[in-house]
């Protein structure tokens, strides 16, 4: 059972997140706690920091759908029970460009020094700045690519840099990059627990950097430097954690997911607490629903292996026994796609059970709890009490896969069977499939086959494929395929037509209550209702209308994206 006192962090998070608006412009204001006089010892300062812990959403808070779990409407892992579209034309407004966060740090940063602490403290708590500033221009190049930047706090008199120009891509993510270098260098080891520390800086220096590695290396069309230096960042960043012996997998899958309490698990490096009457979430409730279940993909459900290690298109039979029902799908695959989707019934209309449905037939499985160890399960509109990860192991591996075979494709690191036996193998293991082994030329093996998926992109080596592949698997509704694709320049995947079985579901009888394509699979949207992929449109958002209205005349058109 988890403790009051162990969730004084989320009590603060709660106050702070009914407070937080627009406070931080007036410095003079108490309630702000940005005023000189607050600013009297550690305490003070890890006080002022809570607040920067809503940045992680986690399973979302109360009834929200907003969390990074399941509630991703375009990608080609779900299809959402309701037809969504690419927005048309730009929004006058958008909650992500915001930064309020970024002079929340600012602030923080330019106070530290007159505090009365240690100069470790001090050096601790000017991680935490540099960390959380690091975060959120992470997430606003990951939507809006360049954006203005600033490394200190700025009044409404300094109107001419509030509304500077945008800053180009190159020198926010190399400023990020030299933030979360900061942070790595002078974060503490531990401070209390669950809280940010090294290791957590060095999980977020994992992600950033492959994020920004491989967008550089695959969007030519900005000529962007330094693709190597941010994947060689993000593989020794990863290993840092993989030699690590505080972490290790968890042996069951899914606990990463729908555990009441986290915090013995060797997996996570940080993960956010949810508490009955304190902090509390909706997804279990949302798979629990009778409306419908954002279901998973044909394309998902056909992405995870048979047990030879080999994809569908190649393992021999009677291993992979077709989708003629659901027995067929799961039988002899790897055990991730069992937790992930319901094993053992197929949810659609003229064939619900227990007012239960998803749009694909495949019903999210993975976050709901274990009912061995919850004799009630909380299905109740903000009711649920699931920890949910924010950082852990298994991303940790596949960062470093991934960032180190990219790097031997560019000449710049020897990739060896190490590099898969230490990462990808052991997830693989997990799920009780075989291992894969690295040959010449980035090519692969597994239960002594060698083999090329058919479904390969001509474009991607069979090495970064399987790599890819696991990524995909491990991390299958966990909020990282939308930013993947657009970091590989994959967004043709979210075409309906380039890619069919992303908007397919489950092979089932014909029913009156369901539509089926000639194949008898589930079509989630009528024939009418498909998806393009405008490039380069779509591989960044708009800037929001009312924002670019603020700025000078003269360079409001060099504020927005390009094709919008």
């Amino acid at each position: 059972m988890k403790t009051i006192k162990k969730y004084l962090p989320v009590l603060l998070i709660l106050f702070f997140a009914g407070t937080a608006c627009k406070k931080y412009v007036d410095v003079t204001n108490p309630d702000s706690l940005v005023d000189p006089e607050y600013w009297k010892n550690e305490n003070s300062v890890r006080t002022y920091a809570w607040e920067f812990y809503n940045l992680f959403s986690g399973f979302g808070n109360g009834s929200a759908t907003n969390g990074d779990f399941y509630f991703f409407p375009l990608t080609d892992d779900q299809a959402a029970a309701t037809y969504t579209q690419f927005p048309q034309t730009t929004a006058a407004s958008n909650s992500d460009w915001t930064f309020s966060y970024v002079r929340k740090a600012n602030i923080m940063l330019e106070r530290i020094d007159g505090v009365d602490m240690p100069d470790e403290a001090k050096n601790h708590w000017k991680g935490i700045g540099h960390f959380f500033r690091a975060l959120q221009y992470f997430k606003l190049v990951q939507s809006f690519g360049g954006v203005p930047f600033y490394n200190h706090s700025l009044e409404l008199a300094d109107s001419l840099l509030i509304y500077k120009p945008r800053d180009s891509r190159q020198l926010v993510m190399d400023s990020v990059l030299q933030d979360i270098n900061f942070a790595v260098a002078n974060l503490r080891q531990k401070d209390q627990a669950n809280t940010i520390n090294k290791d957590v800086a060095y999980a977020l220096k994992s992600r950033i950097c492959l994020f920004e590695g491989t967008y550089r290396k695959y969007h030519t069309e900005l000529a962007l430097p330094d693709a190597d230096k941010y994947l060689q960042a993000a593989k020794d960043a990863a290993q840092a954690l993989i030699s690590n012996a505080s972490y290790a997998l968890a042996a069951n899958y899914q606990t990463s997911y729908n555990s009441d309490d986290l915090s013995g698990d060797k997996e996570m490096i940080l993960y956010k607490r949810y508490e009955s009457a304190l902090l509390q979430h909706s997804l279990i409730a949302y798979n629990y629903s009778s409306t419908p279940m954002n279901g998973l993909s044909k394309s998902a459900v056909e992405s995870y292996l048979t047990v030879d290690g080999l994809p569908i298109t190649a393992s021999p039979a009677p291993l992979y026994q077709g989708d003629a029902d659901i027995f067929a799908v799961m039988a002899n695959r790897d055990r991730r796609l069992r937790l992930t989707t319901d094993s053992a019934y197929l949810y659609y209309a003229g064939h619900i059970k227990n007012s239960l449905n998803a749009s694909t037939g495949y019903r999210p499985a993975k976050f709901l709890p274990d009912s061995n160890k919850l004799k009630t399960i909380p299905t109740a509109i903000g009711t649920g009490i699931t920890d949910a990860p924010l950082f852990w192991l298994a991303e940790v591996y596949l960062n470093y896969a991934e960032a180190a075979a990219e790097l031997d494709q560019m000449g710049k690191y020897a990739f060896a069977q190490a590099d898969l036996d230490n990462t990808v193998n052991k997830l693989r293991a997990r799920g009780g499939v075989a291992k894969l082994v690295y040959t010449a030329g980035q090519n692969v093996t597994a239960n002594g086959t060698p083999f090329v998926d058919t479904k390969r992109d001509a474009d991607v080596t069979p090495l970064l494929w399987e790599i890819r592949r696991e990524r995909r698997v491990e991390l299958m509704m966990d909020g990282f395929r939308f930013q993947d694709l657009m970091r590989w320049k994959k967004g043709q995947y979210l075409n309906s037509v380039l890619n069919p079985d992303a908007y397919l579901g489950a092979k089932v009888p014909a029913n009156p209550s369901i539509r089926l394509n000639a194949s008898g699979y589930i079509m989630p949207y009528t024939a009418a209702q498909q998806r393009a992929f405008i490039d380069p449109k779509y591989y960044l958002s708009a800037i929001p209308t009312s924002q670019i209205l603020l700025y000078p005349p003269a360079i409001q058109a060099s504020m927005q994206n390009p094709g919008w």
